[in-house]
């Protein structure tokens, strides 16, 4: 199914309607993930299909996909079935709240979701993109954003920001936690699989 630009909603606790609503406008192909699929349809989002074991869905009228594999949750299958039909960049809602592994299983989707999506995670008070070689961000004065590197690497750099990085190694620790944007665009490479935990406010 083509279309460049999707939008998963899951069962989780959702954004505020001023974040999810813009996007159920503009991505062409909208998936809810098993539950997410009532969730979306609750908020008048028209659902494209669904993806999961269909446990959580009333409507029987959604188009169904299943994606058997009991190793991968039902976010990292459905990420590789956009991927596979024309995805290009992928928004997600529905993902706070719950356990810790299931919060924990989210972060872990997005560094194994296929490289050549561009993914981006709409929080409460966050936004969550991944960096698997270079971003390019332009964020106001002021703004708060985090680095996390989920595998390690060698040379970080990144740049516009109140402090700075150059070819430097990083792990996975806090040293990369509360940089501030100077205001600008933001220069971000990295040889590893990197977290980037923007503030919304």
């Amino acid at each position: 199914m083509a279309g460049s630009r999707w939008l998963l909603c899951a069962d989780g606790e959702w954004p505020p309607a001023s974040v999810w609503e813009p996007l159920s406008q503009v991505c062409e192909t909208i998936v809810g993930v098993d539950g997410g699929t009532d969730a979306a349809l609750s908020r008048n989002i028209p659902v494209t299909l669904a993806t999961g074991d269909f446990d959580s869905i009333t409507d029987s009228q959604i188009e169904r996909v299943s994606l058997p594999n009991q190793n991968a949750s039902d976010l990292d299958k459905t990420l590789n079935y956009a991927a596979e039909n024309g995805a290009e960049v992928v928004d997600i809602v529905g993902i706070e709240g719950g356990e810790i592994d299931h919060q924990l299983g989210v972060f872990a989707a997005l560094i194994e979701a296929p490289p050549e999506l561009e993914i981006c995670m709409h929080m409460t008070e966050h936004v969550v993109m991944r960096c698997l070689d270079e971003l390019e961000l332009v964020l106001d004065e002021g703004t708060q954003l985090s680095l996390f590197a989920f595998t390690p690497c060698a040379n970080v750099s990144i740049s516009g920001v109140e402090f700075p990085l150059e070819d430097e190694p990083l792990a996975f620790s806090t040293r990369g936690l509360h940089n501030v944007a100077l205001g600008g665009p933001i220069q971000i490479e990295s040889d590893g699989a990197l977290v980037v935990v923007i503030s919304a406010h």
